[in-house]
């Protein structure tokens, strides 16, 4: 083989290496290269619910979608395909602070009206202890009025909760102990007035 020879292989080998690296570039260029997923950031508040789960369901009841919550609401889809379907989901709050807490009002918004809750191991109302979590219950049914399995069995709900520090005051008044004859409020106030000077 002569160098003519030689120098036209080495060409063609580069222009055909040239090639080759152009159309790997240029098919990478034409391609839609995305990097995809979900980031949640929860908000660190002295009083939030910190997980929502469902816990059990019954009689064909399911979650129609994956259930989710922010600092004080939760959102559920559902479906009861039966009458006696039921499907509970466990709620979870954290009290981070030193005080007690109630969870003084919950709204329930239910784009279904044929469907109905019930809350297990809490009441509204109740106290939540200072650095401590509460578990409770919410079960979906349907109403007890509902005596045929109706067309929609689906429902998104969310849930709306009011974290409070609760406040009393008490005051207590025997006028037996005093030997007040007092019978009305104002009169036990004097009285009472009368013995703290």
């Amino acid at each position: 083989m002569n160098i003519l020879q030689l120098k036209k292989v080495h060409i063609f080998s580069l222009l055909l290496l040239v090639i080759c690296s152009m159309t790997v570039v240029c098919s990478s260029f034409d391609e839609e290269m995305m990097i995809t997923g979900d980031a949640v950031i929860r908000i660190d508040e002295d009083v939030r619910i910190i997980d929502l789960q469902m816990n059990s369901s019954l009689n064909s009841g399911f979650e129609t979608y994956n259930c989710s919550y922010s600092k004080n609401t939760t959102a559920m889809y559902i479906t009861l395909s039966q009458l006696d379907s039921t499907i509970t989901y466990k709620v979870t709050v954290q009290n981070k602070t030193d005080y007690v807490y109630i969870i003084s009002n919950l709204k329930a918004d239910i784009n279904n009206t044929n469907i109905t809750y019930t809350i297990d191991d809490y009441k509204v109302g109740e106290g939540m202890s200072s650095k401590d979590n509460v578990e409770f219950y919410i079960t979906f049914k349907y109403k007890d009025t509902i005596k045929v399995l109706p067309s929609d069995k689906t429902a998104i709900v969310y849930m709306y909760y009011t974290f409070e520090r609760p406040y009393a005051a008490i005051l207590s008044y025997d006028n037996k102990k005093s030997g007040s004859k007092c019978t009305d409020v104002q009169c036990a106030l004097d009285d009472l007035y009368s013995i703290l000077k």
